[in-house]
């Protein structure tokens, strides 16, 4: 009877058993793990907030009807408007609106600056995904060492050096996939914004030849 009564309550046991306590298990890397986890995902954040107020910034220029609307309309547009991707790429096809040439290289410019803005942002999320690998690298080694290096057979000393190893590996791998992951998906919404933004441009600028070609 009282073996059957331990063998319940060795599932319990193992139930009690919380992710806050395996977070605790990583003999002091955790930390420094959390701390790259959230700068990246505070540099991410930013970059979101950053594309959510041009977007709100770009959204009169967005709303004009780009097929019927005028020279002076889009001059007027852009005098007024705030600064934003549109508004740039706008100023760009205005001031160079007599060489169609020159208004295409001056989109594509502008886009390339938009994407190598963000190309920061990746290089930071980069570092700091490859950081969070490195700490836990860092404590397999450290565990490794703590497991070895004293000799010993007791159980507890066994346990807290595999524990170190084993964890910090695990909370360093869990970091850099979130971060990967979080970056992959901003990536994926900045690009379709400049995408969009650099197609309008493109609207915008046959529209203004088409102009141009009627005031001649």
């Amino acid at each position: 009877m009282t073996e059957n009564l331990q063998e319940v309550a060795l599932p319990q046991e193992v139930q009690a058993f919380s992710i806050l306590e395996l977070f605790s298990q990583a003999g002091g890397f955790q930390w420094p793990i959390l701390a790259v986890l959230i700068a990246g995902l505070v540099v991410l954040m930013l970059r979101i907030v950053r594309l959510f107020r041009d977007r709100l910034a770009a959204r009169p220029l967005i709303r004009l009807s780009v097929e019927s609307t005028t020279l002076s309309t889009l001059e007027n547009a852009q005098s007024v408007a705030e600064d934003s991707l549109y508004t740039r790429l706008l100023s760009g096809v205005l001031q160079l609106h007599r060489s169609p040439e020159a208004m295409g290289r001056e989109v594509s410019d502008v886009a390339a600056a938009a994407h190598a803005a963000y190309a920061r942002t990746q290089r930071v999320i980069t570092y700091c995904s490859s950081t969070a690998g490195g700490l836990g690298l860092l404590g397999t080694l450290v565990g490794i060492y703590a497991l070895f290096s004293t000799g010993t057979r007791d159980a507890q000393t066994i346990f807290a050096g595999i524990a170190i190893a084993v964890v910090s590996t695990l909370l360093g791998i869990v970091t850099s996939i979130l971060l990967e992951l979080f970056e992959a998906v901003t990536h994926g919404y900045v690009s379709r914004y400049i995408e969009s933004a650099q197609a309008w441009a493109q609207k915008v600028r046959s529209r203004v030849l088409c102009l141009s070609e009627e005031g001649t």
